[in-house]
């Protein structure tokens, strides 16, 4: 008698894979910092290129914790936690992690946030979704990128601008940042960071209102701005 094929239970395997390319990654995130601490720059011409693979590798693993934490929401087992966090200590670890990237591209990344201000909020999604909108400022900039931290109208505002091109009008019409545009094979964009931020927002609920994402262009900088809003 025949017998039948185990199912696949194909979100468990890649779930699991996914965690494995995580660990690996990691691993070489690691073994690139070291290369990048124990090189002297004027003395190594393929600085600046090793400077952008460590970038790289670390957008992979961001990417790949943004997927991990998007099943566990979607499972309804993400522990979100969200506690009082200093708004000025937030920004110097955000900024920690972006200016390597900045000064190996040569961009100026200016930031601004009053004194003292408190918030409740999940740190591990909103720094992911924070870092991501940096990363991408400093991609499509020209010169500068802004992170302003502003306590507007009763709700946290976090906004990351560029002096870049801005986002294209068909992103801009959507209501929110989050994509509706799927895949784009010629740039490989998936808008998984886009997405991740929107959903890290939207877990945020506080008198009735909640947390959102949106995409513009002007600003202060002229080119795109992301901006997040947490009540």
């Amino acid at each position: 008698m025949a017998h039948a094929d185990p199912k696949l239970d194909i979100t468990t395997f890649l779930v699991a894979s996914i965690h494995d390319m995580k660990n690996s990654v990691s691993v070489m995130n690691a073994v690139l910092e070291d290369v990048v601490r124990g090189v002297d720059p004027e003395h190594f011409p393929e600085f600046k290129q090793i400077g952008e693979v460590l970038y790289e590798a670390r957008r992979v693993n961001d990417n790949l914790i943004q997927l991990l934490a998007l099943y566990k929401i979607d499972q309804q087992f993400y522990p979100f936690d969200a506690e009082e966090h200093d708004l000025g200590d937030f920004l110097e670890e955000v900024m920690g992690r972006v200016a390597p990237l900045a000064a190996n591209r040569g961009v100026t990344v200016r930031h601004s946030c009053p004194p003292g201000l408190l918030w409740y909020f999940d740190r591990e999604l909103i720094f992911g979704a924070i870092v991501q909108a940096l990363h991408n400022g400093l991609r499509y900039t020209k010169s500068q990128v802004l992170l302003s931290i502003q306590e507007k109208d009763g709700l946290l505002e976090l906004r990351v601008e560029d002096d870049g091109r801005g986002y294209p009008q068909n992103m801009l019409a959507e209501e929110d940042a989050m994509p509706n545009q799927g895949i784009r094979f010629a740039t490989g964009s998936t808008g998984l960071g886009l997405y991740f931020s929107a959903v890290a927002a939207r877990l945020h609920r506080n008198r009735g209102l909640t947390g959102a994402t949106r995409l513009a262009n002007g600003g202060s900088l002229g080119g795109g701005a992301f901006i997040m809003t947490l009540p």
